[in-house]
């Protein structure tokens, strides 16, 4: 679903610039609550050698680590804040599985590095590029991986009011978000208030 949602407050300023934010070791101790996640210096490390020749300023703010929360989904990458969190099923599978998934979501945050302040599919032709670049040609949208789900209700409805288009969603968004389809059609992708989703709860 994350493809179809555009959000407002990227990491980037006007022009593609990076604005300035918290170190990786500071960040670290805002999030020292959030006792589910937990960072892994090896894995960070290596992240950081993977973009240097790419994008060598980005190799301080990364920050990448394991999510107990969790369940299907083997990683995701936050581009506003430079984190990658991974699965630690993964760890039970193979070395190799973690090391391609961390390349995985590595590539979304150079794809959108690269790209500024422009909203990009996350699996578009910006995302199969940087997976070239870090030497995963061909590299899939998703994982086919034995992780054992748990069902949750999808509470909330997220409906474009411009073109109709309706998304079910587990837990109520944080932050505004706005129709990806509609923003990149009529808004050279970028979020704009005319195409936020009207957000209703479900029955």
């Amino acid at each position: 679903m994350s493809g179809l949602i555009a959000r407002v407050g990227s990491f980037f300023g006007a022009g593609g610039s990076p604005v300035p934010r918290q170190s990786p070791s500071s960040l670290s101790c805002r999030k020292a609550g959030a006792n589910h996640r937990k960072r892994d210096p090896v894995l960070e490390e290596t992240a950081r050698r993977l973009v240097f020749t790419l994008i060598p300023e980005l190799c301080n703010r990364l920050v990448v680590g394991w999510n107990s929360r969790m369940r299907t989904t083997a990683g995701v990458a936050v581009s506003w804040r430079w984190e990658i969190w991974l699965n630690p099923a993964l760890q039970v599978i193979s070395e190799e599985e973690v090391h391609r998934t961390l390349l995985h979501e590595l590539a979304h945050l150079v794809a959108q590095y690269r790209s500024g302040r422009r909203r990009i599919a996350p699996h578009g032709n910006e995302w199969r590029q940087a997976c070239r670049d870090l030497g995963i040609p061909g590299e899939g949208r998703t994982h086919q991986l034995p992780f054992e789900g748990r069902r949750m209700k999808r509470k909330y409805l997220l409906r474009c009011p411009v073109c109709g288009d309706s998304h079910a969603r587990v837990r109520r968004p944080k932050r505004r978000i706005a129709c990806l389809s509609c923003c990149r059609l009529h808004h050279g992708g970028l979020y704009h208030e005319r195409f936020r989703f009207i957000l209703s709860e479900t029955a």
